[in-house]
């Protein structure tokens, strides 16, 4: 069913990205725990002050079961779902 036709779920949400430069505090903690909370599957926090992405994977409970931190610019990120694209942290930041 088109979203014209109902809304939007959870479930429908592949990935989910803020990028933070003032919010940071409140996307790592309330956000985040309402996120996993309904199931997002995947959560990219986009730091801009330290130019680094905090990728948030496999929601369980309150908070998630994988997390991992890239910051060096030579480093590549990928969605679970897009595994073909792969963006440098360089190409993000520039």
């Amino acid at each position: 069913m088109p979203y014209k036709e109902r809304e939007a779920f959870a479930e429908d949400t592949v990935l989910l990205i803020e990028v933070a430069e003032t919010s940071l505090r409140y996307d790592r903690s309330v956000k985040l725990r309402l996120y996993a909370e309904a199931g997002i599957q995947e959560y990219w926090i986009v730091d801009c002050a330290a130019e680094s992405v905090e990728i948030y994977r496999a929601p369980e409970g309150d908070g998630y079961r994988d997390v991992l931190r890239v910051a060096d610019a030579e480093m590549t990120v990928s969605p679970q779902e897009f595994p073909d694209v792969t963006p440098s942290l360089a190409e993000i930041f520039a």
